[in-house]
C-alpha cells in the first residue's frame, strides 16, 4: 500500500516538472522551419503574381498600341477617290514659303522621323527614339448635294447618307474628291444642328485658314501676304462628290512623368478638330522604345528612315515594339531597367492602297 502511493506521488512530481531544454529547442526549430516554408510559399506566390500580372499589364498594352499603330499605317495615304488623281491643298501653311507642317501636309501619307530629327509640335518625345507620322482620307457618309459655279462663292451644300446632320465642326480640315480630283481645305463656317452647308473662306476667322476659296488648281497671289488668289478656281466638283474627313497624326515614344512607372508609354499626336492644335494621347503604358523599317517597292529588303529618298515609294512598315511592365524588381536581373520584365514583339504591317 506505500509502495503505490510513492510510485504516484513520484510520477505526479515528474509531471510537475514540465518540457526539458532539449525538448523546448526542438519544438522552436520545428516552429521555425514552419514559418519559414510557409514564407517562401507566400513570397513564391507574390512573385508569381507580380509576374503574371506584369506579363498580362504588357500583353494588354501590347495588343491596344499595335492594332490601333496597324490601322493607322494600313490606311496612310488614303484617298476615297483612288490613290492616282491629283490633290490641291488650298490650306495656308501648304501655300506659303517653308516647309508645311506634317499635320497639314498630305505629300505622300507616311513619312518616318529618324531618331536624331525633329517632331514639331510635340513637347514630351523622349529623345533618341523614332516617330512615323500618317496622313490619310476618312471617309465617311457625308456628300457633296450641289456646288455653285459662281466664282467667288465659297459655299456648297451636302447631304448624308441617312439623312442626318453632316455633324463637321468649324475649323475641320476636309478632303473633298472625285474621279478627276481631290481637294484639301478647312471648313470655317457650317457647324450647328440641322446644318446642310460647308464654307470654305478666306480670312483669319480660322486658323491655319484657307489660301482661296476655290477649290481647283490654285492661281498665285500677288504678294507674300496673298499667296493665292482670293477666289480661285472653282474645281471639276458637284453632286455625290465624296466629303472626307483629313486625318494626320503621329506616332512616337513619350514621356509619361511616371518616373516609379518606368516613364515611357506609346503615344499619338492626332490634329484636333480645330483644325489649329494637336491633341497628344497615351495610347499603350510600358512600351518603352519603336523600331520602324521600311520596305521600298520592287525590293525584299526593309531600310532606315535615313535611307529613303522618296516616301511614295514606301509599301511596308516593319514595326518592333519593346515593352516592360510598370513593376519593378520583378526579372531576375536587377540591373537591367530597374529589375523589370520587357518584352519585343516585331511585325511587317502592308499600306493598303500600295502595291507590294
Amino acid at each position: 500500500m506505500r509502495k503505490a502511493i510513492s510510485q504516484i506521488i513520484l510520477v505526479g512530481r515528474l509531471r510537475e516538472q514540465g518540457l526539458a531544454l532539449i525538448e523546448l529547442m526542438i519544438s522552436l526549430v520545428l516552429g521555425l522551419v514552419i514559418i519559414g516554408a510557409v514564407t517562401g510559399i507566400m513570397l513564391s506566390n507574390m512573385q508569381s503574381f507580380r509576374t503574371t500580372k506584369g506579363l498580362s499589364q504588357i500583353q494588354d498594352s501590347l495588343r491596344v498600341g499595335y492594332e490601333l499603330l496597324a490601322r493607322d499605317i494600313r490606311q496612310a495615304g488614303n484617298v476615297p477617290c483612288g490613290k492616282d488623281i491629283d490633290l490641291v491643298n488650298i490650306l495656308m501653311p501648304a501655300n506659303t514659303e517653308g516647309e508645311t507642317p506634317w499635320q497639314y501636309d498630305f505629300a505622300d501619307g507616311i513619312h518616318g522621323v529618324a531618331a536624331d530629327k525633329v517632331l514639331n509640335g510635340v513637347d514630351n518625345r523622349v529623345d533618341g527614339t523614332e516617330a512615323l507620322i500618317l496622313v490619310s482620307g476618312v471617309v465617311g457618309n457625308i456628300y457633296m448635294a450641289t456646288y455653285d459655279d459662281d466664282n467667288s462663292s465659297a459655299n456648297f451644300t451636302v447631304g448624308t447618307a441617312d439623312g442626318d446632320p453632316h455633324g463637321l465642326q468649324d475649323g475641320e480640315i476636309l478632303l473633298v474628291c472625285n474621279a478627276k480630283q481631290g481637294t484639301i481645305f478647312q471648313m470655317t463656317n457650317g457647324s450647328g444642328q440641322g446644318s446642310g452647308t460647308i464654307v470654305a473662306n478666306t480670312g483669319d476667322k480660322q486658323e491655319p485658314g484657307n489660301c482661296t476659296k476655290g477649290l481647283g488648281p490654285i492661281i498665285p497671289g500677288n504678294n507674300d501676304n496673298q499667296p493665292c488668289d482670293i477666289n480661285g478656281n472653282r474645281g471639276p466638283y458637284g453632286p455625290n462628290t465624296v466629303v472626307a474627313k483629313f486625318e494626320s497624326v503621329a506616332w512616337y515614344i513619350g514621356d509619361t512623368g511616371r518616373a516609379g512607372e518606368g516613364g515611357r508609354s506609346l503615344f499619338m499626336a492626332r490634329l484636333d478638330s480645330t483644325g489649329n492644335s494637336l491633341t497628344q494621347i497615351e495610347i499603350a503604358t510600358g512600351v518603352i522604345d519603336v523600331n520602324l523599317r521600311y520596305r521600298l517597292v520592287d525590293t525584299s529588303s526593309f531600310v532606315n528612315a535615313g535611307e529613303v529618298t522618296n516616301w511614295a515609294d514606301v509599301n511596308a512598315v516593319e514595326v518592333s515594339l519593346k515593352l516592360a511592365t510598370l513593376d519593378r524588381n520583378i526579372s531576375t536581373d536587377a540591373s537591367e531597367n530597374d529589375g523589370r520584365l520587357s518584352r519585343e514583339l516585331t511585325s511587317v504591317i502592308a499600306i493598303r492602297n500600295r502595291s507590294l
